[in-house]
């Protein structure tokens, strides 16, 4: 990938110079709007719309600082942000419509204030978290604002949300399983409330649990705050790829007594049907039910069948102590 010079078209007929980062392929999509420069620094709507979207997964559009060299932009804003994919869902932005980017003059990200009227600032696009590595469509469009007053800049709130006490980075992809205990805990520096939505069909987000329906593809955790007098409301998502469930031997018996027989589990966690057997002289096992004979550990292999794209198999071990 090197830095160099490329021309976008823009929709009033104009042309203009852009920095762009171009990667050893050139990128696939194209973007139409209005004029990027002299733009009001009090707040301005960029209008536009794609007239060629990628295949491979959908796109975010963020307002950063320029690019340096390969790398992607250090410092993007925590709420101008647009997230747009052709599956649609809760917070997103259709591909083939008008798309509407409202950018300003200052931008945080991070804690880290930027002055667009005195840093290069501009749109920044590159493939959404089903292509976190693919940096293929990675693209910089600078803007550019007019002499002014700016708007007020409210700081950006801070928002922290964890999954089972693990803090989630925005845009980065987590692991999800199928039916996992996924506790979701958010806090923010404003004291402001966060709602979340999940932006996909194969997750549910209620009463604080965020729910994978499916043990493969992707799924899609988004935040709001509403922001008040002195902090601005933020956005974003937490993208999750969805793994295969763990199956389990719920209630299964911990000790047996010698001549005793005791009836296991006849389904994993998910209803699989369990298949036992004996790995040991000390214990049988006949269907789901296992006799002691010996003093000592019982041995039993424990299987059941996997779903595909939903739960793992089960191949697991059991050690029942007979007293």
């Amino acid at each position: 990938m090197k830095l160099k010079k490329s021309i976008f078209a823009i929709t009033t007929g104009l042309v203009i110079s852009l920095i762009s980062v171009s990667p050893s392929q050139a990128e696939t999509f194209a973007f139409s709007s209005s004029p990027l420069t002299n733009l009001n620094p009090a707040g301005a709507t960029i209008n536009g719309g794609f007239t060629k979207f990628p295949t491979t997964a959908g796109m975010y559009i963020q307002q950063c600082i320029a690019p340096v060299g390969t790398a992607r932009p250090a410092t993007c804003s925590d709420t101008i942000q647009l997230w747009v994919t052709a599956a649609g869902g809760p917070g997103t932005t259709s591909p083939t419509g008008p798309i509407a980017i409202k950018v300003a003059s200052t931008i945080s990200g991070k804690g880290v204030s930027v002055d667009c009227t005195t840093s290069q600032c501009g749109l920044f696009f590159r493939l959404d978290h089903t292509a976190p590595t693919d940096f293929s469509e990675d693209k910089f469009f600078p803007l550019t604002f007019a002499k002014g007053a700016a708007a007020p800049a409210l700081a950006a709130d801070e928002v922290t949300v964890t999954l089972n006490g693990k803090p989630l980075v925005r845009n980065v992809p987590s692991n999800l399983a199928y039916r996992a205990e996924a506790k979701i805990v958010a806090t923010t520096k404003s004291g402001l409330p966060v709602t979340f939505t999940s932006l996909t069909a194969d997750c549910t987000y209620a009463n604080g649990a965020f729910t994978a329906l499916k043990g493969a593809g992707q799924c899609a955790l988004g935040y709001t705050t509403a922001g008040n007098a002195t902090t601005a409301a933020a956005s974003g998502n937490f993208p999750f790829i969805l793994t295969l469930g763990n199956q389990k031997i719920q209630g299964a018996t911990k000790t047996i007594k010698k001549g005793q027989i005791k009836a296991l589990p006849l389904e994993t966690n998910f209803g699989s049907a369990i298949t036992y057997k004996s790995l040991s002289k000390k214990c049988t096992v006949e269907g789901n039910t296992v006799k002691a004979v010996k003093s000592g550990s019982c041995s039993i292999k424990a299987t059941a069948a996997g779903k595909a794209d939903t739960w793992a198999l089960l191949d697991q071990m059991i050690a029942i102590p007979i007293k």
